[in-house]
């Protein structure tokens, strides 16, 4: 057998390597002629030594389609042809990434991320949201300028109530020195300072970031109104001299006429109501001092509420709702929007009815019907009692000046000498009542002035309660209990009332069967309680803990017309529940991610992740 071996002439070829190596390695494109039958290993070594290039094992070609061609190959075998270009790899740093990046479990980062992102948002929304419930409080300053003393109290509320009504409650109160602001009619400039030693102390009490946005009232009662009726030149100095204090205050007087003015006795009458129905809860809300107290929901606007009777120094109002059935003359009603209802009630003022003036009159009446005789004979007074009263309080007071011609000199003095008469004192003090006055209306009490029938319950405050509280009856709703106690002292001689009650100012003693008596007539022939309706009538002075008065309902009536406190809120409880969903399902994801952290490490521990690539059979020694 004969064999032909035919000698293959061999070619060389042009081909162009393109270094991929990582930098550090040279870069850029290298052109080479070599004959075809060059191995692969051969002309990677070539390639490196003609480059520059660090000779290693782990150097591969590449042809256009990204095959790998092997180390013991020829050109021709791996199909190189003239003009090709290949690829310069390092297989080594191909694996040493893969396996950084395989070593690094990237999962326990995003797991950490999402919990990082979950936690610090649930804790800052819950920060934004608890500041957006905080109570952000809002007070007010009311001065009631009584005929007797001046009194201010702060209230403070809670800005942040759906209502728009205050649920205010007394945080502090400072009596004025000295008598009431009318009593400054001859020298008005000095009350000016009496007044701003209690402003100066309202101011310690309310924050001082909420000083320039309280607002500061004060309301004049009836002594003012008798001074306003008689000279109202006066009066309006004495008014101008308060607001001049007031403004010079820190807090927030814009409206001088109105923020410092003379109440009317409606005003006051229906103010007092205010007080007394809130305190109580009859208004359907807590008090902010009642918090333990279940709300009470009203079937009607004024339906369960009680009626409010006040006695001042120089004035006496009744305030109650007359029941839905009663329609009554626009003068006698009083309106109020409280707590989102509105309301309307009988109310009425008796100027000159207050106990020191009906007092005044009560002498003076006395002293012309025994022809202005220097010696009076006093029938309510004890026996044994004497009390002296200078003309001109008798008779140059407005609810008694000019009601007769006086035939003896304005500087004489006047000796009350009590005689004890019950019954005398009754029908004189009948006489300070016009109770024969033509009535326009189906049903009145005293002077032709108009009043419904009585409804419901009623709370009976200010000297109405002293006297009670003095008789020690204000626990008892019992009629005949009352006029037994009264009886008692009105026949008591001045000795025995001074030996009974120690305790008690010998000022205020001699007039307690006086005051009892009138208070009695007041109420069983003016008001017309009986001895079913006296069981309604309760004599308090402190209603859960506050004291009654019309300032309270003054300072509630006009938290209506305040402006609204403009407050921005961090978030609606809408975006509150959106952004904890969302933060809580960060947490959740953070919790999915470290599981699958978890299987990926086992499962490139087991060894299946990931495998380090078997090199080509080329990467041998070089020959």
């Amino acid at each position: 057998m004969t064999v032909y071996v035919h000698n293959v002439p061999t070619m060389n070829i042009s081909v162009t390597v393109r270094s991929c190596l990582p930098l550090g390695d040279p870069q850029g494109d290298f052109s080479q002629t070599i004959e075809e039958d060059m191995t692969v290993g051969s002309f990677i070594r070539k390639v490196c030594r003609d480059a520059g290039i660090s000779m290693r094992s782990s150097l591969v070609l590449k042809n256009s389609s990204n095959q790998e061609l092997r180390w013991s190959a020829s050109l021709r075998e791996a199909y190189v042809m003239s003009g090709a270009t290949l690829m310069l790899y390092d297989t080594e740093d191909d694996v040493d990434l893969q396996t950084k990046i395989m070593n690094c479990n990237v999962w326990w980062y995003i797991s950490g991320a999402c919990l990082v992102i979950g936690l610090i948002g649930l804790v800052v929304i819950n920060v934004l949201h608890h500041k957006d419930e905080e109570p952000d409080y809002s007070y007010g300053v009311v001065l009631d300028a009584g005929s007797s003393h001046t009194e201010l109290f702060v209230y403070k509320w809670n800005t942040n109530c759906h209502h728009e009504t205050a649920l205010a409650n007394q945080i502090h109160s400072c009596r004025v020195s000295g008598p009431g602001i009318s009593s400054y009619e001859s020298d008005p400039p000095a009350l000016r300072s009496n007044l701003e030693v209690c402003l100066r102390e309202a101011e310690g009490v309310v924050p001082d970031d909420k000083l320039s946005g309280t607002p500061v009232y004060l309301g004049a009662t009836a002594g003012m109104r008798l001074i306003q009726a008689v000279n109202s030149t006066i009066s309006d100095a004495i008014m101008n001299v308060v607001r001049d204090a007031l403004g010079s205050t820190k807090f927030h007087f814009w409206n001088p006429k109105v923020q410092a003015r003379i109440l009317s006795g409606s005003e006051e009458g229906l103010f007092s109501w205010i007080t007394v129905n809130y305190v109580s809860g009859k208004f359907g809300v807590i008090p902010p001092h009642e918090v333990k107290r279940s709300r009470r929901a009203l079937s009607a606007a004024g339906e369960g509420t009680v009626g409010a009777l006040d006695m001042g120094g120089a004035s006496t109002q009744i305030t109650f709702y007359p029941g839905l059935s009663s329609s009554m003359p626009e003068n006698f009603t009083g309106n109020a929007v409280l707590y989102e209802k509105n309301y309307t009630v009988y109310t009425h003022s008796f100027l000159c009815y207050g106990i020191n003036e009906i007092t005044r009159k009560y002498e003076a009446l006395l002293v012309k019907q025994q022809n202005f005789t220097l010696n009076v004979s006093d029938p309510c007074g004890p026996l044994g009692s004497s009390i002296e009263e200078p003309y001109m309080d008798v008779f140059e007071a407005p609810c008694t000046k000019g009601s007769s011609t006086p035939p003896i000199s304005k500087n004489q003095t006047f000796t009350f000498h009590g005689t004890g008469n019950s019954t005398q004192c009754a029908l004189t003090v009948h006489q300070l009542f016009q109770f024969d006055q033509p009535c326009p209306y189906t049903n009145c009490s005293f002077d032709g002035v108009y009043q419904p029938k009585l409804h419901g319950e009623y709370y009976a405050f200010s000297n109405f309660f002293f006297e009670m509280d003095f008789l020690d009856t204000t626990r008892s709703n019992n009629l005949s209990q009352f006029q037994s106690a009264l009886s008692d002292v009105c026949h008591m001689t001045w000795e025995q009332l001074k030996e009974k009650y120690v305790n008690t100012s010998t000022k205020f003693l001699p007039w307690y069967c006086f005051r009892g008596t009138y208070m009695e007539m007041l109420l069983l022939d003016a008001y017309k309680f009986d001895d079913n309706s006296w069981k309604n009538l309760h004599f308090i002075d402190v209603v859960n803990g506050t004291e009654i008065g019309w300032s309270l309902g003054f300072m509630i009536d006009s938290s209506s017309e305040l402006p609204q406190s403009k407050r921005e809120y961090y978030m609606t409880n809408l975006a509150f529940a959106l952004m904890m969903t969302l933060f809580i399902l960060f947490i959740l994801i953070s919790v999915g991610f470290a599981c699958h952290a978890v299987k990926f490490q086992q499962r490139k521990q087991k060894g299946k992740l990931y495998q380090t690539a078997p090199k080509s059979d080329g990467y041998g020694a070089i020959q």
